[in-house]
């Protein structure tokens, strides 16, 4: 092979390398968030709404709640019972996240279309430590059955 043939050849591979690099790191969408469909929530185990999501059919706008996360996963195969670090409220109605089974213990209001982390501040939810959630509306102070 020739002078002139080899650095085509060298010139040609380092463009192959190149584009093929670039290529990867533009259709790479391993680092992008999950959207969080509407009328769902959805449960993420990392903070601020990163990590893997787990959205379940009791979470659906008009659905009572999830009274067990323990037989749920989120949708990389992780049991999402006291896993979660952070929620999307995706719907219209507000959502109730708490920390033990059956909608016991401490809880964490969410707003519709709210996001939020897990951190355990004012008597919340801890982060991993989300056991089951519901749709509820919050009382208000002035009401007689506010506790």
């Amino acid at each position: 092979m020739n002078l002139l043939n080899r650095r085509i050849a060298t010139v040609g591979a380092s463009i192959a390398v190149a584009l093929t690099g670039s290529l990867v790191a533009i259709s790479s969408p391993a680092s992008a968030a999950y959207a969080c469909p509407a009328k769902q929530v959805c449960l993420y185990e990392d903070y601020n709404q990163q990590g893997s999501p787990a959205t379940l059919a009791g979470l659906v706008q008009g659905a009572g709640g999830v009274g067990y996360f323990w037989d749920h996963k989120f949708h990389n195969g992780v049991n999402l019972n006291d896993k979660a670090s952070s929620v999307h409220n995706n719907t219209s109605q507000w959502v109730r996240v708490y920390e033990n089974n059956n909608f016991g213990g401490r809880s964490t209001f969410v707003a519709p279309y709210a996001k939020t982390n897990f951190t355990g501040g004012n008597a919340q939810v801890r982060n991993d430590q989300a056991s089951s959630a519901r749709f509820e509306e919050p009382c208000q102070p002035n009401e007689p059955w506010c506790v």
